[in-house]
């Protein structure tokens, strides 16, 4: 998407993932346990492995790394409800 906002000259463009392709049955949507232990994004691996495993490989440690940051007390992220509590509250006034 960031390589074709230029192009499109459009001020909002929305990812969606892979919703398009679960609701098509292009890819099989995993089991509901799979998703309650976290695990959506081995199935998808699985699944689809030549198009995902740079990616992966590529963002995962990245992820793993700011948490581990943030767990140590290392790096401070802005509470995200907070925020969304104070948007409210000015959304009513």
């Amino acid at each position: 998407m960031a390589q074709y906002i230029g192009r499109l000259q459009v001020p909002l463009l929305v990812g969606v993932g892979a919703a398009f392709d679960f609701h098509t049955g292009r890819i099989r949507d995993c089991s509901a346990w799979i998703k309650r232990c976290g695990l959506q994004w081995l199935h998808r691996l699985l699944q689809e492995t030549r198009r995902l495993w740079r990616r992966y490989l590529r963002n995962n440690p990245a992820f793993v790394w700011h948490v581990a940051w943030q767990l140590a007390g290392l790096r401070h992220y802005p509470d995200a409800d907070k925020r969304h509590g104070e948007f409210n509250q000015n959304e009513r006034a």
